[in-house]
């Protein structure tokens, strides 16, 4: 679908429609792949995030900021999901462990499309392959987490990050990631 018709789409889809334009158009300039875009939009209606999205835009128009807050939205989702796996792997569970895993997936890839620095996101991924024994995925995840958050410390001489993360959160989310390399 061209751009255009993906507003109307969603201008003419419930409950999609109540979603306001800024955060759609925020969301389509995040999220440029057709095969995440939909992931996100059943996900999303899945899991009924999508009054969630309706609220934003409310108290700032920034795409960048919209962007992040779905990608918060999603981040908790994906979070939850991490869980159901372990759970469901543990229980020997095969068919639940394949919804997670799959929820996992379509939660945090989108999550990443609309905010790159999203490094929960990547650890969320990182762990649910690592999970599955899928080793080099999981590492390249993890990899490309620690490069985000080398990113956003090199920058925080520019941006006062206490005032976003604890002082200590980002030390830890390092470590998670440093741990999953040595699944």
């Amino acid at each position: 679908m061209t751009r255009k018709e993906q507003q109307e789409w969603f201008a003419q889809t419930p409950p999609w429609d109540r979603v306001p334009p800024s955060v759609l158009d925020s969301i389509l300039d995040g999220i440029t792949d057709d095969a995440v875009l939909d992931a996100f939009v059943v996900t999303s209606m899945e899991r009924n995030l999508v009054p969630s999205y309706e609220t934003l835009g409310r108290q700032s128009t920034v795409p960048d900021i919209i962007r992040a807050q779905v990608s918060h939205i999603l981040c908790l989702t994906g979070n939850q999901a991490v869980g159901l796996l372990a759970k469901a792997l543990e229980m020997n569970d095969a068919d639940n462990a394949k919804k997670a895993y799959q929820l996992v997936m379509n939660a945090f890839e989108p999550a990443i499309a609309l905010a790159k620095n999203q490094v929960v996101a990547y650890a969320g991924i990182s762990a649910a392959y690592g999970m599955v024994s899928k080793r080099s995925e999981s590492h390249e995840y993890a990899k490309r987490g620690l490069a985000e958050l080398a990113e956003m410390r090199r920058f925080a001489p520019n941006v006062n990050l206490n005032r976003v993360f604890p002082p200590e959160a980002l030390d830890q989310m390092e470590q998670h990631l440093r741990s999953l390399l040595a699944w």
